[in-house]
């Protein structure tokens, strides 16, 4: 059974869940907004040497923990909820309540969370962190020359500086960013820092890819335009390898890679956990939720990846273990 927590205008999870319908699957789909209304929780609990299983309550149905294979979670943290009527310190505690509880929840069950919420936030710059930085290198990546400001006349000095190429992102985002060129690069410049700081990054010339991650292989790889190099280049298995290598290191299953190929490398620019639905080609969109789904159906066995970073889970005393079809699981 999978439970899809998202808004209803959310593109990815109306994909999945009408896939999963057409398909004959289990699905429950809940809001955020009516997370309280819609979802009662039952945690698991032990007494002595029993283990008294837990549960959710959907709309008077109870489904035990055992039965989710799958959550896809595309809550925003701090929670939204529909706190009509209460006073603001009220709806204050509750909403710190509620994200506390569902941050522990999806960070305790051993079934896949797809997007899980990390505690604190996910850390989304490669170049911004000596760990992620450290990581991408051990998966043979070159990071370009970035720099983080909340100034605007630094940021377009920059801009000017690395020829009016450049990769544009929020800081905080975990939204892939955007490639600005000389014709709209200064409009989307102040557009994006009338409302926070970012980070800028020199575009290497080269091949420009975007790759597509889900469950747990590359799904799908978009070539972009990018400027002309003295060979050309190609996406080979052996880039994808790469990109596949590097989510999984970050705990992700799924995610959109930014690369940029020529002859000293492959430059990565971003690791986004929340791929941009409508920069995404329709039939690679397709395979992507097919993707999710088969990955959100599947009962797991013991985590690839055991931490509070993990894609699938962790291993529990009472967690089911099948067998699995590749010496990795």
């Amino acid at each position: 059974m999978i439970l899809i927590l998202a808004d209803s205008t959310d593109p990815w999870a109306t994909l999945v869940h009408r896939e999963a319908q057409r398909t004959g699957g289990d699905v429950f789909w809940v809001e955020p907004l009516r997370l309280l209304d819609k979802i009662l929780l039952n945690w698991p609990v032990v007494a002595g040497e029993a283990i008294i299983p837990g549960s959710l309550h959907i709309d008077g149905q109870a489904i035990p923990l055992d039965d989710l294979t799958g959550i896809f979670a595309r809550l925003p943290f701090p929670l939204r909820l529909d706190l009509d009527g209460l006073s603001d310190s009220d709806a204050e505690y509750v909403t710190k309540e509620a994200t506390a509880t569902w941050l522990a929840f999806l960070n305790a069950m051993p079934c896949s969370v797809v997007s899980r919420p990390v505690p604190g936030g996910r850390p989304t710059l490669l170049s911004g962190s000596p760990l992620l930085a450290k990581l991408a290198r051990d998966h043979g990546f070159l990071l370009p020359a970035s720099r983080c400001t909340s100034s605007q006349a630094d940021v377009l000095q920059q801009f000017m500086t690395w020829g009016e190429s450049a990769y544009l992102k929020p800081l905080g985002s975990v939204e892939p960013g955007q490639f600005l060129h000389s014709h709209d690069g200064v409009e989307q410049i102040r557009r994006v820092m009338e409302l926070q700081a970012v980070s800028l990054q020199t575009v290497p010339p080269g091949q420009q890819a975007t790759v597509y991650v889900a469950g747990e292989q590359v799904v799908a790889t978009v070539l972009r335009p990018g400027d002309p190099v003295p060979q050309s280049m190609e996406v080979l298995s052996a880039h994808a390898a790469q990109c596949l290598g590097l989510v999984r290191a970050l705990g992700l299953t799924f995610a959109e890679c930014q690369i940029v190929i020529n002859s000293d490398g492959v430059s990565c620019l971003d690791i986004s956990s929340a791929p941009n639905f409508w920069r995404c080609p329709q039939d690679a969109q397709q395979q992507i939720v097919e993707h999710l789904l088969e990955h959100l159906s599947e009962l797991r066995s013991l985590s690839h990846h055991d931490s509070s970073h993990g894609a699938d889970g962790r291993s529990s005393a009472c967690e089911r273990v099948r067998p699995t079809r590749s010496p990795e699981r």
